[in-house]
């Protein structure tokens, strides 16, 4: 049975049905769209997975906002009926309701915001919000789009469809901004009367509705038929959004497979904690993962290129640290890492190439060059 079905069968038995909240459309914080970038930052490896995170972070946050608005709504005893979220189209026009109130003197439209910062109304009607540091400290100024505009925006369509299917004729639909972070200030002293009766923090909702309800209380009311009739084409009407999220990311199948640049920084970080292991400072750690990722890991380079490079340069740190322990002499006498790095890079198959590397002199080629070689070689 129908919302609409459901109150006819009550006002045929003589009962009012609207004596509470009663949520045609309920809130929910299983959000579908939340659910999908969840999943989809599960499998992209890629930079893009960083936008993908932000926008969950602030999709969560409006969801909380909304879920504020929602508890205010759910334990205000005001006889209404509520939707949230509705999507309307007509033609090239698109209305997206955070909330629909009907009552039975009018239908108000709450759209919420959940920002950061504090909100100031200039004469002009411009919105200005400031972030301020945790220290109180004033970060930055930028405006905003109105929030009232994009409203009343969304108030003319849902308006101008209601009319145009003949399911209202006279009915006042209401719009009010309501900011539902606890934490923002609204300075709104300065903007003209018309802006500071559109806008409200979230914890002055029912007394926004209950004193526009007292007002109207020698208005005709709304048959319960109707209000019922409004709720029922409204989710009948409802075309929730389809997003894209492969396109809106430009993401491609590169963005799902880990690369090898990931693969090499993993590598990259074992091996750091080798280094650790081993004792070696970190100034010599952070020197060698610099080399490691800028100078021989290149995104070009294949994963078994890297393998072979890493274990060349691990070969020669055992056999230096080896051959010092022998001679009773510090490692870096007997090849420092600048040294080391550069005679990877030039690879060399002999010892006249050896002589070439930059600090591989004429005693050193022919205490080391034997073993040196042979590593590279290998």
């Amino acid at each position: 049975m129908s919302f609409l079905e459901n109150a006819i069968s009550a006002i045929i038995k003589g009962k009012k049905t609207v004596i509470k909240p009663i949520f045609i459309k309920e809130f929910t914080q299983d959000n579908k769209q939340l659910k999908d970038l969840i999943e989809l930052s599960n499998k992209v490896v890629s930079g893009k997975k960083r936008l993908i995170d932000r926008d969950i972070i602030l999709l969560k946050y409006g969801i909380d906002g909304e879920g504020n608005v929602n508890y205010e709504l759910g334990n205000s005893f005001i006889p209404m009926l509520c939707l949230h979220d509705i999507r309307l189209q007509s033609e090239d026009y698109i209305a997206q309701l955070d909330f629909v109130l009907i009552t039975y003197k009018f239908i108000y439209i709450l759209e919420t915001k959940k920002l950061n910062g504090d909100i100031e109304i200039n004469s002009d009607g411009d919105f200005i919000r400031t972030i301020k540091s945790y220290a109180g400290k004033t970060i930055k100024k930028e405006g905003m789009y109105s929030p009232i505009t994009q409203n009343e925006r969304h108030v003319k369509i849902l308006k101008d469809i209601l009319v145009r299917e003949k399911i209202i004729k006279a009915i006042p639909i209401k719009s009010a901004v309501i900011i539902a972070n606890p934490k923002t200030i609204i300075k709104k002293t300065k903007c003209p009367k018309v802006i500071q009766n559109l806008i409200y923090k979230y914890d002055q909702l029912i007394t926004l509705v209950n004193t526009e309800l007292s007002f109207a209380k020698n208005e005709p009311e709304m048959r319960e038929k109707q209000m019922y009739e409004i709720a029922d084409y409204l989710v009948e009407n409802n075309k929730p959004i389809k997003f894209d999220n492969k396109s809106k990311y430009s993401l491609t199948e590169e963005d799902f497979t880990t690369s090898k640049k990931v693969i090499i920084k993993e590598r990259v970080v074992r091996q750091t904690l080798d280094d650790l292991r081993a004792e070696e400072t970190v100034e010599t750690i952070v020197k060698e993962v610099q080399f490691k990722e800028n100078e021989i890991i290149k995104d070009e380079v294949e994963p078994e290129v890297v393998v072979a490079v890493m274990d060349v340069y691990n070969t020669l740190k055992e056999y230096r640290l080896k051959t010092s322990r022998d001679e009773g002499i510090k490692p870096y006498m007997v090849f420092s890492n600048a040294e080391m790095e550069t005679l990877i890079k030039a690879n060399p198959k002999s010892k006249s190439e050896l002589h070439m590397v930059k600090g591989f002199g004429d005693k050193k080629v022919e205490k080391y060059g034997e073993e040196i070689l042979g590593i590279l070689n290998k």
